[in-house]
């Protein structure tokens, strides 16, 4: 590589996306990593991490990055290698992947293109060529609309109050001024249109089974507003099966949805999928809503282990205790609850269980028939402390 070029190069990476230069995978066998981790000393690839694989190991899902870009080492020789593009997309289709080769195979590469992959570069690695295709990548990311931050409503049990949690608290953030989508995923139970008083005509299953035809458009035509300025994407009227959710169509509704709002929010099935797992290793916030009884908290327990067990990260759930009761003889108090989940505690919500019932049953979020409540006056602390988490200003 010239002078000049590496100079150029260097300092457009010292000028990239932060998020991109931050979040660079670089995943190949380690002969390769070694040089390419001594000539990266500075700019863009000073921060990459790099995962030695050899052609033969398959890439562990712990391993999958959460966000950026990544540069996967695969050879079509060695099935093991090409499963890695697979896992890459199947897990998280919003990740740029760059595949690199040591010998050429142009039909392999308008393939693996044709399949979701940017680019694809040689190896060994040349400084000069992986810089340029990096931020090729960083560049078009920098052009790309915004995606608004995705909060996930996950629950150990059904019955646990989610539905009820994710529309006050999208309604809060309506409420602080942000526009807001609420998207209900729970295909087969879902009631967040049902208690918020609507009668969808059009649901999720029109944007589901929309393809590549799917635009703002149609989504305008499927969502709904709320008197509280929330828009709504409905669950569908009849059952849905959970299974039959396609990964890449959905990732294609959230993308459409997280570039017109300020917040999208997801209440998803208790029964948790790969596509809701996929979801989940994309959220900004996941809320993990428990109760102090055993029952609860031995689900939020394995939820959690699950979670871990696919490389999502800790650092992006969040707890919330459900029902909270004073503690009696023999109860569990929160300080229990984090003490078994082995995580602090981001908020809890009182019990109003009969004035939420009563509100629902109208149609009508709680603050609407009760002039003060606890519950609505946790779920915007909990706004508060959501906006902090994410890095937002709630109003």
């Amino acid at each position: 590589m010239s002078i000049e070029m590496g100079d150029r190069l260097r300092q457009k990476a010292g000028t990239a996306p932060t998020g991109i230069r931050r979040e660079l995978t670089v995943i190949a066998a380690s002969r390769f990593l070694d040089a390419t981790a001594s000539a990266a000393a500075t700019g863009l690839l000073a921060d990459a991490r790099l995962i030695p694989l050899e052609l033969a190991e398959d890439l562990a899902l712990a391993q999958v990055p959460h966000s950026g870009v990544v540069v996967v080492h695969v050879d079509p020789t060695v099935p093991a290698s090409m499963r890695r593009v697979e896992t890459l997309r199947s897990r998280n289709p919003e990740l740029s992947v760059i595949v690199a080769l040591e010998q050429t195979d142009l039909r392999l590469v308008r393939t693996l293109i044709r399949g979701g992959v940017v680019d694809a570069i040689s190896l060994p690695f040349a400084e000069e060529e992986l810089l340029q295709a990096v931020l090729a990548v960083a560049e078009q990311a920098s052009d790309e609309t915004r995606l608004a931050p995705l909060v996930a409503v996950v629950r150990p049990l059904g019955g646990g109050g989610a539905t009820t949690l994710v529309t006050h608290l999208a309604a809060g953030f309506a409420a602080a001024g942000h526009s807001c989508c609420l998207i209900d995923l729970d295909l087969q139970l879902g009631r967040a249109s049902e208690v918020m008083g609507m009668a969808p005509r059009r649901t999720i299953t029109d944007l589901l089974e929309a393809g590549t035809a799917i635009d703002a458009t149609l989504l305008d035509a499927v969502i709904q507003r709320h008197a509280s300025g929330v828009g709504v994407i409905s669950a569908p009227s009849d059952i849905f099966p959970i299974e039959a959710v396609n990964r890449d169509q959905l990732g294609r509704v959230l993308a459409l949805v997280r570039g017109q709002y300020d917040f999208v929010f997801v209440d998803l099935p208790a029964s948790l999928t790969n596509w809701s797992l996929s979801l989940l290793a994309q959220a900004d916030e996941i809320l993990l809503l428990t109760e102090q009884g055993l029952s609860s908290l031995r689900q939020a327990k394995r939820l959690l282990g699950l979670f871990e067990a696919v490389g999502i990260d800790d650092a992006r759930v969040s707890v919330v205790v459900n029902r909270v009761q004073n503690k009696l003889f023999g109860a569990i108090n929160v300080s229990d609850v984090e003490q078994a989940l082995g995580k602090n505690i981001l908020g809890v919500l009182r019990p109003e269980k009969n004035a939420i019932a009563v509100a629902q049953d109208q149609g009508l979020l709680l603050h609407e028939t009760s002039g003060k409540s606890g519950y609505c006056a946790d779920v915007a602390a909990l706004v508060q402390k959501v906006c902090n988490r994410i890095g937002t200003s709630p109003s």
